[in-house]
């Protein structure tokens, strides 16, 4: 386009400057003729009188030359000077001649040199083509290196996910750019590291379900079956022991109904305004008498006045007891003496920070990696009567998530460990 729009502009403006050129160089003809016609009226001896070689002599006229042909103001040649045949030759440029207001003749200018003109205009419309069509085939080429380069990532993210469709997650492109390509296939690795991390997790949490559930109910059906064929007797306590297992079973499923409900957003918050220092004077209060059975010296420091925040009383009931009960757990492991427990609430301006901390045997880095994940138990050789399902620090990570808290762990092996929970007011 940009090479027919100079083709055009060249060749217009070159004709009306050639136009120019020559209406300035005959202009003094021009004039001497229209002065002629006004004192004689008509053009029937100018040939005679010879005015067109007269009033320019020694202009190149003749033999190779230009050639000038007067013209009446109905066309007919009435004179000519020059080459021969000039009549006949196609005429570059024809000047008015005006006199008493009226046309009456024109003047026609053949010149040889107007061929070296028209020369130039073809060269530079032939160097106008050929830069078009240089710029074509770059462009050509240049879109070619750039489309292979667009679509090669393209190419692979397609490829990767239409694997991911298939099942196979996980899938990996490769980062070559920096750009919206680049930041595309790195969100979409990203996307696919935590899509085949949750593909993970999910297999684990099926498969750690099953093996919690198998325990109960094995147990159950085995005394169940063993008191139907007469090997048990049908005692109090051979029943106390399936009802134990029903329950640890009822509580395993209320565990992770809670969890997933949690997980999935869904947990219903009965939100009001809660006094914390109350609720964890009560939960102390609660574990009292299981603290001086294991022989642990349990302790509760709270602010004298009231720390009032909005929250659901019995989830924050309910992470305080899986907390205490984890500590006093743990802390009977120790070599330390006397075992103690403390449970601390502190008012920190915006937050209201909970604290339990034990002088037990601690954690190990790695064992601090994973001590909120579901089923995981720092010791797996222990009975679930003493260990618990595994789910308690899990709920209490989900469930201060909901109330747009925050819980960590600080330990030390050999020194205890600290679980604190932070809750905006």
């Amino acid at each position: 386009m940009v090479a027919v729009l100079a083709n055009r502009a060249t060749a217009v403006g070159f004709a009306h400057y050639l136009n120019m050129d020559r209406a300035a160089q005959w202009a003094d003809l021009q004039a001497e003729l229209a002065r002629y016609y006004e004192q004689n009226g008509r053009w029937d001896r100018v040939k005679a009188e010879g005015l067109l070689r007269a009033v320019h002599p020694g202009r190149g006229m003749g033999q190779g030359g230009l050639s000038l042909v007067l013209l009446d103001e109905s066309g007919q040649i009435v004179a000519s000077a020059g080459r021969g045949g000039a009549e006949t030759d196609a005429a570059n440029v024809e000047l008015p001649i005006v006199a008493d207001g009226r046309t009456v003749g024109a003047l026609r200018i053949v010149e040889p040199g107007a061929k070296a003109a028209q020369q130039f205009l073809a060269d530079v419309n032939r160097a106008v083509w050929l830069g078009g069509l240089a710029a074509v085939l770059l462009a050509l080429i240049l879109g070619l290196f750039l489309a292979r380069r667009l679509t090669r990532p393209l190419r692979q993210l397609t490829q990767a996910s239409q694997k991911m469709a298939a099942g196979e997650l996980g899938q990996q492109v490769t980062v070559t750019t920096h750009d919206e390509l680049g930041e595309l296939a790195d969100s979409f690795n990203q996307m696919s590291r935590k899509l085949a991390l949750a593909e993970q997790q999910r297999q684990q949490m099926l498969a750690d379900v099953a093996h919690e559930l198998r325990t109960p109910l094995s147990i159950t059906r085995g005394h169940i079956e063993a008191m139907l064929d007469g090997v048990f007797e049908m005692t109090p306590d051979n029943l106390a022991l399936i009802h134990e297992e029903t329950l640890l079973l009822g509580r395993l499923v209320e565990d992770l109904r809670t969890l997933s409900l949690a997980e999935a957003g869904q947990l219903s918050l009965d939100l009001a305004e809660v006094d914390l220092t109350e609720l964890v004077r009560q939960a102390a209060g609660g574990f009292e008498p299981l603290a001086e059975a294991e022989g642990v010296k349990l302790t509760a420091v709270t602010p004298p006045d009231p720390l009032i925040i909005t929250a659901d009383a019995n989830r924050i009931r309910q992470v305080l007891g899986n907390l205490l009960s984890n500590a006093l757990r743990h802390v009977v492991k120790g070599e330390k003496k006397p075992h103690q427990v403390t449970l601390t609430l502190e008012n920190r301006g915006e937050v209201a920070r909970i604290s339990v901390a034990d002088n037990g045997p601690g954690l190990s880095p790695a064992e601090q990696a994973q001590v909120f994940d579901r089923f995981w138990r720092a010791d797996e050789a222990r009975s679930r009567d003493r260990g618990g399902s595994g789910l308690g620090l899990a709920i209490c990570r989900a469930i201060v998530a909901a109330h747009h808290g925050r819980i960590w762990l600080e330990s030390v092996p050999g020194e205890g460990a600290t679980f604190v929970v932070e809750i905006r007011d």
